[in-house]
């Protein structure tokens, strides 16, 4: 298949043909989100004239609705390298991971640990310290080396020990770039039986993400930093999606995404 032209490409966003006075406009806002192309707000407009609907219903648009939540969810699958059924969409990164962290403090409680990181967005860092709060949970934090910009491994490997139950990674930071090296780091949280939660965001638009590779129990990111509205994507393994003591109401389903 032959690559598009970077011509063809700027055509679909019609962003780019804003002007300055005589200039065109440069967008560097990427920590804040991407411009959109115009197959998306098209498809979104599309779905609220023709086929808006709640889900699960037996006449013609809520089918529809749920077909098309479900390709939603294959599309991430292909993008983060998981499977359908383990992807869950909610408002954006941030209310996802407040709720990932109150399914799982639940069961957690005094002498208990989490580790966060000072390379970190607030959004991989508050929702863990909720607990501190709420179920008297210790959370450590790895501090940042400022003259590399990257994490203090040594520290981190000291902060973990037979109480950390979560370690909270950044895979590229949006204020420096920084690229952390998810998978060897995993690899420790699991020797001491912790699980592994990785903040994406900023790295989806930019590296290939292929969940098993990384070897997390989680995995956040959000489309409105690639093109796509704003949303914010969870990707949980299988068999803890069927185990997690989720906050919810009632009548949602007990498996699958949709518990969230």
């Amino acid at each position: 298949m032959a690559l598009a032209t970077i011509e063809d490409i700027r055509s679909h966003f019609p962003a780019l043909k804003r002007l300055h006075g005589s200039h065109s406009v440069a967008y560097f806002d990427g920590p804040g989100g991407t411009q959109v192309p115009s197959p998306v707000p098209i498809a979104m407009a599309d779905y609220l004239f023709h086929r808006n609907s709640n889900a699960h219903w037996a006449f013609p648009t809520s089918a529809e609705t749920d077909r098309v939540r479900h390709q939603a969810r294959e599309a991430m699958a292909d993008f983060l390298g998981g499977k359908a059924e383990e992807v869950i969409f909610g408002q954006n990164m941030t209310t996802l991971t407040y709720q990932l962290s109150r399914a799982l403090g639940r069961n957690m409680g005094p002498g208990d640990e989490i580790i966060v990181t000072e390379l970190d967005h607030h959004a991989n860092v508050d929702p863990w310290k909720a607990l501190e709060k709420e179920r008297g949970v210790a959370v450590r934090t790895v501090p940042l080396i400022p003259e590399t910009g990257t994490l203090d491994l040594e520290r981190y490997t000291e902060l973990l020990t037979s109480k950390t139950r979560l370690v909270a990674l950044g895979a590229a930071s949006n204020i420096l770039g920084t690229i952390t090296d998810i998978e060897p780091l995993a690899k420790m949280a699991k020797e001491v039986g912790a699980l592994v939660f990785v903040d994406a965001v900023h790295m989806a638009p930019h590296r290939r993400i292929r969940v098993q590779e990384l070897g997390c129990d989680f995995l956040a990111c959000s489309p409105y930093k690639f093109y796509g509205p704003h949303l914010g994507v969870l990707w949980i393994r299988g068999d803890l999606l069927a185990e997690l003591d989720v906050p919810k109401l009632v009548p949602a389903p007990e498996v699958g995404p949709e518990r969230f």
